[in-house]
């Protein structure tokens, strides 16, 4: 007797196979569609970091022939990869006393292999000892900002450069780590390509928490110092508003 049809399990390879057909096009469009693809700095005004960072406010000015500027080493090989625009000055006060500022600018801070780079690596490939301080607040005119503090040193050149830095992802500040990611995940899923800032200051002296003081004076006349449009993108946005 010939049974009316086959059963229903000698039929499954075929379902399954159908099945993950959908699901393989179907995790295929979502992936296309969390691609992010907007990019925000085309939108934003466009930077020149000589000009849109004065030379001159305040009680600082540029001292040309001024200590260098530690670079991250990949900066010069792979500018156009990683940084759309660097400048690096050193300023001096009244007192004579002098802070050395790193900006580092790039169009796609939306994931590690294009973000900007962390100067502890910077200076440790560059034979520096680099030891962490803490991650403190840097209070500016309307509000703080959480900055990474570090000394990085070398004996053999009596060298000790307390660093404070911070980086930027749009309009937020961040660090690098988990703080960073969470960031770049949020815009991700918003289709956005967000642009960013290294901002780093640093200085020279045995007196670590002078200088430090010092850091955050700077940077509190600087942010006053550039245009409203350009503040957010350096020093982010007071987020308790």
């Amino acid at each position: 007797m010939a049974l009316a049809s086959e059963p229903s399990f000698k039929r499954w390879p075929a379902i399954i196979l159908v099945a993950a057909a959908i699901m393989a096009a179907g995790s295929h469009g979502l992936t296309q569609l969390l691609v992010p693809t907007r990019i925000m700095a085309d939108e934003l005004p466009a930077l020149d970091l000589e000009a849109n960072i004065p030379k001159q406010f305040g009680d600082w000015r540029v001292l040309e022939g001024g200590p260098k500027v530690v670079q991250d080493p990949t900066v010069e090989a792979t500018l156009a990869e990683f940084y759309s625009q660097t400048l690096g000055r050193s300023y001096v006060n009244s007192k004579g006393q002098l802070v050395m500022l790193s900006l580092a600018y790039g169009k796609n801070q939306n994931s590690f292999n294009t973000a900007a780079h962390r100067p502890e690596f910077c200076y440790a490939a560059q034979g520096f000892l680099i030891k962490k301080v803490a991650e403190t607040p840097f209070q500016l005119a309307s509000h703080s900002v959480i900055a990474s503090r570090l000394v990085a040193t070398r004996v053999e050149y009596r060298h000790n450069e307390p660093i404070s830095y911070w980086v930027t992802l749009d309009d937020t500040t961040a660090l690098p780590g988990i703080s960073r990611r969470i960031q770049q995940f949020k815009y991700g899923l918003q289709g956005k390509i967000v642009d960013g800032f290294l901002v780093r200051i640093s200085s020279l002296g045995a007196d670590n928490d002078e200088q430090f003081k010092l850091h955050e004076q700077f940077a509190r006349d600087l942010e006053q110092a550039i245009a409203p449009s350009l503040r957010p993108r350096l020093f982010g946005l007071d987020e308790s508003k």
